[in-house]
């Protein structure tokens, strides 16, 4: 599997693993908007809660653990991208390239921003894969997919409050 789009149906699956995704590790607040007519890169409009510009007051911890935060979610979204793609959408099963190339843009970025050392960031990134794949294998989560990125396909864009609406049903499951 390609991390890239290969169309606007695939495009529209891969927003939707980043809803649940975002939903799932509960940090919807940090969405304003998502929209299948921006470009790829710019999808998911955060909310200003998401940027993080450093308070002197708040301690080193506080702040790190805030960083870390952001860091996870911003894996299950990259990892809900591509497993709706690949579970939902074309009943498949991740390949180990994909998965390697996955693993390697996280090792990447956990080193850039929360300074993790490739273990540290191996075992979350393997305890997150086997949790949102279990999410994506699981047939109610699928239609609830499948459901999503039909209304999204149809309206294009929805709000943070239309999003948290559409995957409420995920509460269920």
């Amino acid at each position: 599997m390609k991390l890239q789009y290969i169309d606007e149906n695939d495009k529209c699956y891969g927003i939707t693993g980043m809803a649940i995704g975002v939903t799932i590790f509960d940090a919807d607040e940090i969405v304003s908007a998502i929209s299948l007519d921006s470009e790829s890169g710019e999808s998911i409009e955060f909310s200003p809660e998401y940027y993080f510009n450093g308070n002197p007051r708040l301690s080193a911890k506080v702040s790190w653990n805030h960083i870390l935060k952001h860091f996870e979610v911003s894996m299950g979204m990259l990892l809900g991208n591509v497993l709706c793609r690949s579970h939902v959408l074309n009943n498949a099963v991740l390949d180990n390239d994909t998965r390697k190339q996955l693993l390697e843009l996280i090792e990447e970025e956990g080193r850039d921003t929360c300074q993790l050392e490739d273990d540290e960031i191996e075992n979350m990134f393997n305890r997150h894969y086997n949790y949102l794949y279990r999410v994506f294998n699981h047939a109610g989560v699928q239609r609830v997919a499948h459901d999503f990125a039909s209304t999204l396909k149809d309206c294009r864009r929805m709000s943070r409050g239309e999003m948290i609406d559409k995957l409420r049903a995920l509460q269920m499951y």
